[in-house]
């Protein structure tokens, strides 16, 4: 290996904390450079695989399927002329009749060409769907908050015991850089507990 490879390697751990550059002395292992979590909120996996590792057997209900317009703020999350196409999914994935997640899913029209007699089935993974079409995402930018379900969406469903929410709203990218999924998923506060490493 030649040593400005090697330069390079060890600055990328030190920015990473994984070693501490002692001046004079040397380089260390960080403390927390041996702390791991199973399932990290950092780690990119599609809703349907987050839901399995929790241990559930989750039931997905599609509460709402159309093509619209895009409106200029998702036009905007997912990189399209305003008023372009784009398809709304809304979906509530249960387990034991327990209401687990509420979703919101927006695609660009695009993405999904249909022969006009069969569907796509929006009550499996989209991101299973995409892959199909060599379009799956393999990264995302989230913003995560405490919330409740909005009002109007918890009385329209009888979800108003749904409680305490945590949002998470996503965009996902594939490969190529394209964005693929604006979504928005609101965890049922009781039911989900994310883990993280601080450093």
């Amino acid at each position: 290996m030649s040593r400005p490879t090697l330069r390079e390697a060890l600055k990328l751990l030190e920015q990473e904390a994984v070693i501490d550059v002692h001046q004079g002395k040397g380089r260390f292992l960080a403390a927390g450079a041996s702390l791991s979590i199973a399932r990290p909120i950092t780690k990119f996996e599609s809703v349907s695989q987050m839901v399995a590792s929790h241990g559930y057997k989750a039931q997905t209900r599609v509460l709402g399927f159309a093509t619209v317009p895009a409106p200029p703020e998702i036009a905007a999350k997912l990189d399209l002329a305003e008023g372009a196409a784009a398809l709304r999914i809304e979906r509530l994935r249960s387990s034991g009749g327990q209401p687990l997640i509420y979703s919101i899913d927006w695609l660009p029209r695009d993405l999904i060409v249909t022969d006009g007699e069969t569907a796509p089935d929006w009550s499996g993974s989209i991101v299973a769907l995409l892959a199909k079409l060599d379009r799956n995402p393999v990264a995302s930018t989230a913003n995560v908050m405490a919330t409740l379900l909005p009002p109007e969406v918890a009385a329209m469903h009888g979800l108003e015991a749904f409680g305490p929410a945590l949002l998470i709203e996503e965009i996902c990218y594939a490969a190529d850089g394209s964005r693929v999924i604006y979504a928005l998923d609101y965890h049922r506060g009781s039911a989900f507990s994310f883990s993280f490493v601080r450093k």
